[in-house]
C-alpha cells in the first residue's frame, strides 16, 4: 500500500472502526480510500443516508492530521498496514461482510498463507487441555506446507498454542484486542516478541485503543476469518472461545473440537457442540489434516526416538515413564524409580533445561 493510502485507510477505519460495512460501501462505491476523501459532502450522503454524524468526521481537517501521525507511527514502529482491498490484504478475512477497514501488522508472517487453522479455548485450561493442544499442532508441522496456526495471545489455551506452534516450527499469528502499541496481556510480553520475529502480531485497533469487553468481540472475528477452520481446545459451557467458533461457522469455516469426560465442567462447551453436530469431533492427530483434505504421508512415520546416546539409564528411564505415563510429577516418578523425591527433581529439571521435557504446574511431559 503507498504510504499516501495508509493515511486515508487510517482516517477511514478511525471512522468506522465499528462500522466496518458503511466504511467498506464507501470504499466500493467511490474506488479507494483517497476518492472517499475527495467526494463532497452531498456525494457521501447519498451512499450513507441517515449517518451525518459519520460524514462530519470524516470532513474534520483535523481528521487526516491525526491519520498522518498515525501512519508515521506505524511505519516507524515496523507495523505494515493493510488495507481492504489493497494488496496485502488477506483474502479470507476480505471475504467476511464485517471485515475492517485496515489492519495492523508486525511481523512477516503471510496472512494469505495456503493452509491456515485458528486454535482458541478456554484461560483456565486444564493439562488435558494443553497437551491435546500440543500434540494436535505438533502432528501438523509434518504437513507441506505448514500451516498457520492463529489465536489472540490470551492466557490458556492461546499461549499454548502459539508457544506449541512455535516449538514445531509453525508459523503463528496473535491477534490483539488493542493498539499494538502495548500488549495483552502483559504476561505474554516475551511471548508476544518471539511471535513477531517468528509471525505476527495483528490487530484492527489503532494505538491508544485499550482492551475492553467489546474490543475482545471484535477480536474473535478475526481469528476465526483469518483461518481454514477453527480447532476449539477446551471450554466452559460458556466463554469467548465458543462466539470464535460461532463466528467461524458464520464464514462457512470448518469447526473442530476436542472431547472431554462428561464429569470435566471445562470441556461442556466442546462436548456440547459435537453433540449438536456444529463441531467435528477430533478422534485423533490426523482428523483436522484428513478432514481438511491436507495430505497426510508425513504424518505416518515412525515417532522420533526421546533418548541420546549420551543419556544415562536414570534419564532414559525418566523419559520412558513420561513417554508412558505422561504427565507425572516429581513424587510420581520417586514411586515409580525407588528414588527420592529431590533427586528426581534434579532429573527432570535438567531434562526440562534442555527442551526436552516440559513442566506444567507440577507435571511434567514430553516435549513436542
Amino acid at each position: 500500500m503507498e504510504p499516501d493510502l495508509s493515511v486515508y485507510y487510517c482516517a477511514l477505519s478511525k471512522v468506522f472502526a465499528y462500522r466496518c460495512a458503511a466504511g467498506r460501501r464507501l470504499l466500493e462505491h467511490f474506488g479507494g480510500p483517497a476518492a472517499v476523501f475527495a467526494a463532497r459532502r452531498k456525494e457521501l450522503l447519498s451512499v450513507l443516508p441517515g449517518a451525518a454524524a459519520y460524514v462530519d468526521h470524516l470532513l474534520d481537517p483535523g481528521l487526516l492530521a491525526w491519520a498522518e501521525r498515525e501512519a508515521a507511527w506505524a511505519r516507524q514502529a515496523g507495523i505494515r498496514l493493510l488495507g481492504l482491498g489493497a494488496p496485502g490484504y488477506p483474502r479470507r478475512l476480505a471475504a467476511c461482510d464485517d471485515a475492517p477497514i485496515l489492519l495492523y501488522c508486525k511481523g512477516t508472517a503471510d496472512l494469505d498463507a495456503p493452509r491456515s487453522l485458528a486454535v482458541v479455548g478456554t484461560r483456565k485450561c486444564s493439562w488435558h487441555g494443553r497437551n491435546a493442544c500440543r500434540k494436535l499442532i505438533g502432528a501438523l508441522a509434518a504437513l507441506d506446507p505448514k500451516p498457520t496456526i492463529v489465536s489472540g495471545l490470551a492466557l490458556g489455551i492461546d499461549g499454548c498454542a502459539h508457544g506449541a506452534a512455535l516449538e514445531s516450527g509453525l508459523p503463528t499469528v496473535a491477534v490483539l484486542p488493542c493498539g499494538l502499541d502495548e500488549i495483552y496481556p502483559r504476561q505474554h510480553g516475551e511471548l508476544a516478541g518471539r511471535i513477531a520475529e517468528n509471525g505476527a502480531l495483528v490487530s484492527d485497533f489503532a494505538r491508544g485503543t485499550a482492551p475492553v469487553a467489546f474490543t475482545f468481540l471484535r477480536r474473535n472475528r478475526i481469528i476465526a476469518a483469518l483461518a481454514d477452520a477453527t480447532l476449539l481446545a477446551e471450554s466452559y459451557r460458556k466463554g469467548g472461545g465458543l462466539i470464535t467458533m460461532s463466528l467461524a461457522a458464520s464464514y462457512n469455516r470448518d469447526c473442530f473440537a476436542v472431547p472431554g469426560r462428561l464429569s470435566d465442567a471445562s470441556f461442556e462447551g466442546c462436548n456440547r457442540l459435537i453433540a449438536k453436530q456444529e463441531a467435528v469431533l477430533v478422534a485423533d492427530e490426523d482428523t483436522i489434516p484428513d478432514t481438511l483434505g491436507w495430505p497426510l504421508p508425513a504424518l505416518r512415520q515412525t515417532p522420533k526416538s526421546p533418548y541420546r546416546p549420551e543419556d544415562s539409564p536414570q534419564r532414559k528411564q525418566v523419559l520412558q515413564l513420561l513417554q508412558e505415563h505422561a504427565p507425572l510429577t516429581p513424587e510420581d516418578l520417586s514411586v515409580r524409580m525407588g528414588i527420592p523425591a529431590r533427586e528426581a527433581t534434579v532429573l527432570l529439571l535438567s531434562l526440562e533445561m534442555e527442551g526436552r521435557i516440559v513442566a506444567d504446574g507440577n507435571n511434567f511431559l514430553l516435549s513436542l
